[in-house]
Parts: structure tokens; C-alpha cells; sequence
């Protein structure tokens, strides 16, 4: 990119984040062995651990100056570690052409969601460990008034 004037994006949309989720299951057994001649019953707990998706409506914001960029995404994709300032964060490996703008999303040491805006469409679609988001930018000025 030529110019270091900002780009300021809105993106609203919405997606799927991938909650962690655990559940308690028991049961009971019974019966006899032997024909009829002993008997036996007990029962058993435990706890299964996964993963849940959540459907989600929200918005994301992008800021990009020169060969840097920045982004505020949905807290439902945020995980309880993670790095960034005031809910923005760093951009890495962004490339920046006429077309189509891409880059990762530097949330915490091991996910770095992939980022994915469309120049043309104005789409923006965003994967990584925590979900997804698909969704429409549109442009905003940075001198633009409020709108109340």
C-alpha cells in the first residue's frame, strides 16, 4: 500500500465459536451370573469433555496505516488467554494488494486466526481455533461525524 492515510472497516456479520463444553454421565448395572446363583449391580460416573459451537451475530473492526494493521474481534471468539490492547490486536503477516487483504490475527501464542477481506465484495471472513466469522465491511472515514 502506497499511502499511510488509514483504512477504518466496520464488518458486521456473524459465525460460529467453538466453546469448550464438559458433561457429567452415570449409569447403574445389574444382573446375575451362574444361573441365578449370584447377583451383581453398581454404578459408574464420569465426565466427558469437548467442544461446543455457538452461533453468534456480532461486529469486527479493522484499522490498517501503511504495513501495519489491527483488528477488534467478537469477545465469543476470544479465549480467556490472550495478548492484545483495550480488545485490538496486532495484524501479523499482513499483505496488502489491490485485491484482497490478508494477514493473522495475533490473539495468544497459539491462535492466530487467519483474516481474509475481500477488496472488492467488501467481505470479510475470519478462522482460526476459536471459530469463525463471515460478514461485510464497509469503509468509514476517520474525519466522518457521528451519526448521534
Amino acid at each position: 500500500m502506497s499511502t499511510t492515510a488509514a483504512i477504518l472497516l466496520v464488518c458486521m456479520g456473524g459465525g460460529t465459536a467453538i466453546k469448550p463444553d464438559s458433561a457429567t454421565v452415570s449409569g447403574s448395572h445389574s444382573g446375575s451370573y451362574d444361573y441365578g446363583q449370584g447377583q451383581y449391580s453398581g454404578s459408574s460416573q464420569g465426565t466427558v469433555t469437548g467442544t461446543r459451537a455457538q452461533g453468534y451475530a456480532d461486529q469486527v473492526d479493522v484499522e490498517l496505516t501503511g504495513s501495519e494493521g489491527k483488528i477488534r474481534l467478537p469477545r465469543v471468539v476470544l479465549p480467556i488467554m490472550r495478548g492484545g490492547e483495550n480488545g485490538w490486536f496486532e495484524l501479523r503477516d499482513l499483505e496488502i494488494d489491490d485485491r484482497v487483504i490478508q494477514a493473522k490475527a495475533a490473539i495468544n501464542f497459539i491462535n492466530r486466526p487467519k483474516v481474509h477481506i475481500d477488496r472488492m465484495t467488501g467481505t470479510i471472513s475470519i478462522s482460526g481455533k476459536s471459530g469463525t466469522f463471515m460478514g461485510k465491511c464497509q469503509k468509514v472515514e476517520p474525519a466522518a461525524e457521528r451519526q448521534f
